[in-house]
C-alpha cells in the first residue's frame, strides 16, 4: 500500500519506501509503508519486534521449539500449546498403552492399530458348561473364568434302559 510523499514541494505519488543517504559510510535507511500491516503482538516471537501500521511492536507469541507429548488414554487427547513450532517433535501414544497393544491383549478376528488379535483369545461370553459338566481334572474357560471339570459319571437313558458309566 503506496502512499504519496512530498519533498520540497513536490508530491511524489504511490512511494511504496523511501530511501535516505546517511552520513559518509553509513549506508541508507529504508523506511516501508506499513499502514496496512496485520501483524499483532501475538503474531510476533517473543523477544522480536517490529514497525507495523500503529508503529514498533514486541513479540510476544512463545517459541515453544520442539512440541512432543502422549496420549494415554483411547479417548485422550493431547492440546497443542499456542505459539510457535519448529515443526519438530511427536504426539504418540505413551508408552505404557504401547507396551499393551499385543496380539494375546486382542480378541480373535479383531485388529487394532495394526495389531492383530491372537487365535486363542476368543469370547467366552456364551458358554454354558459348569464344572459339573466338564470331565473332572480337566479345565476349561467360561464366560473369562477358568472352570476345573467335577464329573466322574453319566447317566444315560434310552426308553426304559438306564445305564450309569464311570469315568476314569
Amino acid at each position: 500500500m503506496a502512499k504519496n510523499v512530498k519533498i520540497n514541494s513536490v508530491v511524489y505519488a504511490e512511494v511504496p519506501q523511501v530511501s535516505i543517504p546517511l552520513a559518509e559510510g553509513q549506508g541508507t535507511a529504508v523506511f516501508y509503508d506499513t499502514t496496512g500491516a496485520t501483524a499483532a503482538s501475538g503474531d510476533i516471537l517473543t523477544g522480536k519486534s517490529a514497525f507495523i501500521g500503529n508503529g514498533f511492536v514486541a513479540g510476544s507469541m512463545p517459541n515453544n521449539g520442539a512440541v512432543s507429548g502422549s496420549i494415554s488414554k483411547a479417548d485422550g487427547t493431547y492440546a497443542i500449546p499456542a505459539g510457535f513450532h519448529n515443526g519438530k517433535g511427536a504426539v504418540r501414544i505413551s508408552s505404557e498403552e504401547q507396551a499393551k497393544l499385543v496380539s494375546g491383549n486382542i480378541k480373535a478376528g479383531v485388529t487394532i492399530l495394526g495389531v492383530s488379535g491372537k487365535s486363542s483369545v476368543v469370547d467366552t461370553g456364551d458358554a454354558t458348561a459348569a464344572a459339573g459338566t466338564i470331565i473332572s481334572g480337566k479345565t476349561a474357560y467360561v464366560n473369562g473364568t477358568k472352570v476345573t471339570g467335577s464329573l466322574t459319571t453319566v447317566t444315560v437313558s434310552q426308553d426304559s434302559l438306564t445305564k450309569v458309566l464311570t469315568i476314569e
